[in-house]
């Protein structure tokens, strides 16, 4: 009886032994799927992050791509073809009108005489009065500066742009189109120019 029991001790510590280790390993199978499904959030995540990231670099490639077509695009139709073309063009002085001097011996009186028929004064817009209607044109001039007896003029033809006059003094002329103007007064202190219509 006593071999019988010595035995039978032995393999029931045996039997609790192996359920131990067994619960260890299921605890440790368990631990390492929940580690595993731990680490597929995380992997999944890399992967949503590495999917974002392709995708932003994606996004970000056609953004920066479609910039950079757009930037070129528009920098290579806007700025090169269209505005610097354009820009060029507008940019460009018109030649102004031409200047005949004042005939051989006149003799120029006071340059600030303040005669003329029409009156300009510099930054203060169109002549006055309107110049007459010519084949139902219009002519607008305006005094853009003055220095000393010497005024610069423009002249506006209907509605376009403003087009220089050479410089101008007393007992010169300028054809604008179908008017001829002299001028007959240029006064620095005031800003002030006068001239007449003889044509």
């Amino acid at each position: 009886m006593l071999n019988s029991a010595t035995t039978r001790r032995p393999s029931r510590a045996r039997l609790a032994g192996a359920l131990f280790a067994i619960s260890v390993l299921a605890t440790g199978c368990s631990d390492a799927g929940d580690s595993d499904q731990g680490d597929a959030p995380v992997a999944s995540e890399a992967s949503d992050a590495g999917g974002s990231s392709e995708a932003g670099t994606s996004d970000g490639g056609t953004s920066q791509e479609g910039s950079a077509s757009d930037g070129g695009g528009e920098d290579a139709v806007v700025t090169g073809s269209s505005d610097g073309g354009g820009r060029s063009s507008a940019t460009v002085p018109q030649e102004p009108f031409a200047v005949t001097p004042a005939p051989d011996g006149f003799e120029p009186p006071d340059p600030c005489s303040g005669e003329g028929a029409y009156f300009a004064e510099v930054g203060g817009g169109a002549a006055s009065p309107d110049l007459p209607e010519r084949d139902g044109e219009t002519l607008a001039i305006e005094a853009t500066g003055i220095e000393g007896d010497t005024a610069q003029l423009t002249a506006t033809l209907g509605e376009g742009k403003p087009r220089p006059i050479e410089d101008i003094t007393l007992g010169e002329t300028a054809t604008l189109e179908g008017w001829t103007i002299s001028v007959t007064s240029v006064c620095q202190d005031t800003d002030q120019v006068e001239f007449d219509l003889i044509n």
